[in-house]
């Protein structure tokens, strides 16, 4: 019988799994769907916050970024507070590139989050809120 860990760990890699095969299926590496997602609708991000926000190591991070850079999607530009942090943002070519290749994303996820019902997805993000705070805590008092 498996634990509560493991059932855990099961359904959070199948997600992961089915975002890799919804990425794969586009053409798209998985870590540029997910800095795409976290640079969609904002002015721009450093390249510390998408790391944050999705989860990514910063090699990883940067090299989607330098990749973007390269197809002219995104631009750096010297951050607010620190001049040596550069700030990330969508070039008019990468907001269309992004929202062409995201809006079905976007589509099927809401279609999904309907099926379920707002008090389940409500649920849902309450859950994996207090998950994500108590892990944190916990992981502190280990560090």
């Amino acid at each position: 019988m498996p634990t509560d860990e493991q059932k855990l760990w099961g359904v959070w890699g199948q997600a992961n799994g089915l975002y890799s095969a919804w990425a794969a299926s586009k053409n798209i590496n998985y870590y540029l769907l997910f800095v795409l997602y976290a640079l969609q609708g904002q002015k721009a991000m450093t390249q510390k916050k998408i790391c944050v926000c999705t989860g990514l190591t910063k090699q990883t991070v940067n090299s989607v970024i330098r990749s973007l850079k390269e197809g002219g999607y995104v631009e750096l530009a010297p951050g607010i507070e620190d001049r040596r942090e550069k700030q990330v943002a969508l070039t008019d070519k990468g907001i269309a590139y992004s929202s062409e290749l995201l809006t079905p994303l976007q589509e099927l996820e809401h279609r999904v989050l309907q099926t379920m019902g707002s008090d389940r997805v409500q649920k849902m993000i309450d859950n994996i809120t207090l998950y994500n705070m108590l892990f944190e805590k916990e992981m502190g008092k280990d560090m």
